[in-house]
Order: structure tokens, then C-alpha cells, then sequence
């Protein structure tokens, strides 16, 4: 089997992410932060480095204020609920990912906040620029497009919002694994991201980092292992945000999957998926019947010029894993072109090899002189 469906969730995981998650269901996974035995006390240990962790490899100061949730999409909910004020204007790109669109147009059909969207042709700084508005108190936006991995700048993005006085809430999902962030450079509301994808976690896990600032409301409520005499949560991160048990095995892959990265190297990491990727377009670039769209990092996107579907059924019955579809950015084919045909998705990761490759562009070539 040839997997190429990283972008959606890296497979396979590093070994020691593996051989972590096992031990954690075998030998600590109390439950952290509600008892006080050997059990509960070794997840809770285990949580906290993970939060120091991703801290770090993010350039934050505060581990307290890395929330843990079950993914990206539940992250980026509690940061726009927690943070943007009532009767808001809200700017987001043109390219987002469902994760963030449909939170929005939630809030905006209750009467919560109004948005728009910016252009990401062009300059992106002068477009937003142009998008403001006096009622606007937020942006929300991707750092990498899940559909053609184009990148927004989070340099240019904090840069706006600290001139302007705006909340901005990112969406790292793309981006997190793949290239070097440093939030003390570039600060941000909001910093939310899976775990399962780039950052090399199993599913469940994910988190938002909140920036310096004031306590954020809570927006999930329930449980939290301490002040349990309050009918209310706590006010300080991160038990505001965290109601309930939290997933420790997931987590506790989240703290060897950013481990095995550092160890990696980013650099590495996107040279080694840039090569791959680039050996993919050149080789999709003269089978005939196959349509190539522009697209950077890690994910290539393409058609069948008869059709997806059936490019698509022949590739999972020679073993290979990619993604077809509209990938939940319906704006991002618009733009595209691909809004009523969908396009196929073949994205890389560190653990990918060029035999992996090389296999993928023989059964596609195959396939497209078939069909």
C-alpha cells in the first residue's frame, strides 16, 4: 500500500508515537487531573510535558495556555467563540477550510457577528487592508490551504492585526509540522492545530494556543478536577477550556510526534517533502489524460481530464491512498475552477519515499492509458 492521504491524516506514525500510545493504555492512562494515585498523577505528568512541548517547538512562554481538544475543527470553535466580542465584523480568506467557515456563518445566523472575505490574489496585506471595516474586530484565516497548500504569511497576518488592533485567530492545520513558527515573533490570539496530521499524533488529538492576554470565556463547560464546589469553571488557563476527561493517549502522541520533529529537523522535514512532491508534479506533468493544478508544499492536486471518479476507484484497487473530492473548501475550487468536478488530492509526508512515488506515477500512467 502506497499512502498519500496526509493531509487528512499522516500515516504511518513514527515509531515511537506507536510504541507511546501503547504504553500509555497499558501501564498510565489514569485519569489525569481528577485523582490523586500513581495513576492519575503519571498522565498528568505526561499532559504537562506535552504541553511544554509544543510550547516550545512554538516559540510560546506559556505552556498553561496550550488548550488540548479532540482536533483542529473543535480548536478553531472554542478560539472564535472565546474570543471574538458580540456584534463583530470578522474578515477570513477566500480559501478556508469548512473548519472555519461554518463556524462563522453559525454565528452570523444567530446575529452573533457579520464576516467577509478577503482575496488571497495578490497582495494579501493590501486586500485585507482594503477589506477593514470600522465594526471590524477580527481575522480568522488559514496559514495553508488544504485544497492547493498555498501559505498566508503569519508574519504579514500578526503584522495587520497588532496594527489594527484585531483579534487574529490562524488555522495551522496545514501548516503545523511543516514549516518553523515562532509566536514570540509573531503573535496571535489564536493558534489552533490537529495533532494527526503534520505534527504526527494519532487521531483525537489537537489544541489551541492562546495568546498573552486576558483569560478567554469558557465555552465548553463541565467537569475540570478542581474548584468542583463552583457551579461555574474555573477563569485560568487551560482548565477554563478543558471540560471533562481529556484524551491522554492522544496526547501523549501529540509529545512524541512534535519529539520525533525536533529530532527530525523541520527543514528536513519540508525538504525532503518538497523533493518528493516535486518529483510527483514532474511526473504527472507528461502522462497524458492527466490534469495538473498549481499547488505548493506538501499536497498535489490533479484530474483525470475523462473524470475524477474513475481515476480515483483505480488507484485505491492498486493499493494507493489519496483524496478525492472537494476537501471540505468549497471556496478554494471555486476559485479553482474545480467547484462542480472536484479534484484528486496526493499529499506526502516525512515517512513517504520515492519508491512510494515512483509506484503512484506508474499506476496513475496506467491507469490513464486505460481509461
Amino acid at each position: 500500500m502506497v499512502y498519500l492521504d496526509n493531509a487528512a491524516t499522516t500515516f504511518p506514525k513514527p515509531k515511537a508515537v506507536i510504541s507511546e500510545v501503547k504504553k500509555c493504555i497499558s501501564e498510565y492512562c489514569g485519569n489525569p487531573g481528577r485523582s490523586g494515585h500513581t495513576l492519575s498523577l503519571e498522565a498528568s505528568e505526561r499532559i504537562y510535558e506535552a504541553r511544554e512541548a509544543i510550547a516550545v517547538h512554538f516559540g510560546f512562554s506559556r505552556p498553561e495556555n496550550v488548550v488540548f481538544t479532540y482536533n483542529a475543527t473543535y480548536a478553531l470553535n472554542i478560539a472564535m467563540w472565546a474570543k471574538i466580542p458580540k456584534n463583530s465584523h470578522v474578515l477570513c480568506s477566500d480559501i478556508e477550510h469548512n473548519a472555519v467557515v461554518r463556524p462563522l456563518n453559525l454565528m452570523k445566523d444567530r446575529g452573533y457577528i457579520d464576516y467577509s472575505l478577503f482575496s488571497t490574489d495578490g497582495d494579501i496585506e493590501e486586500n485585507i487592508k482594503n477589506a477593514l471595516t470600522p465594526q471590524t474586530k477580527a481575522i480568522v484565516s488559514t496559514l495553508s490551504s488544504n485544497v492547493t497548500g498555498k501559505k498566508l504569511s503569519l508574519r504579514a497576518l500578526s503584522r495587520i492585526a497588532s496594527d489594527n488592533g484585531l483579534i487574529l485567530i490562524v488555522d495551522a492545520s496545514q501548516a503545523a509540522g511543516h514549516e518553523k513558527f515562532d509566536l514570540s515573533k509573531t503573535p496571535c490570539a489564536c493558534f489552533c492545530a490537529p495533532g494527526h496530521k503534520g505534527l504526527f499524533g494519532i487521531q483525537g488529538s489537537g489544541f489551541v494556543i492562546f495568546g498573552e492576554g486576558e483569560h478567554p470565556r469558557s465555552v465548553i463547560t463541565g467537569g475540570s478536577g478542581s474548584n468542583s464546589k463552583s457551579p461555574f469553571m474555573p477563569v485560568t488557563l487551560p482548565e477554563s477550556q478543558e471540560a471533562g476527561t481529556l484524551s491522554t493517549p492522544s496526547i501523549a502522541s501529540l509529545l512524541r510526534g512534535v519529539e520525533f520533529i525536533n529530532a527530525v529537523g523541520i527543514e528536513e522535514i519540508s525538504y525532503k517533502e518538497s523533493l518528493l512532491c516535486d518529483k510527483i508534479k514532474s511526473g504527472l506533468s507528461v502522462i497524458k489524460g492527466v490534469k495538473l493544478y498549481e499547488t505548493e508544499g506538501s499536497i498535489v492536486l490533479f484530474n483525470g481530464r475523462k473524470g475524477m471518479d474513475m481515476l480515483l476507484s483505480n488507484l485505491d484497487k492498486c493499493g494507493i491512498c489519496v483524496r478525492g473530492g472537494y476537501h471540505c473548501a468549497p471556496s478554494a475550487h471555486i476559485r479553482l475552477g474545480t467547484d462542480k468536478t472536484g479534484a484528486i488530492r496526493a499529499s506526502v509526508s516525512y515517512l513517504n519515499s520515492v519508491k512510494d512515488v515512483e509506484h503512484f506515477l506508474k499506476s496513475v500512467s496506467k491507469i490513464a492509458a486505460e481509461i
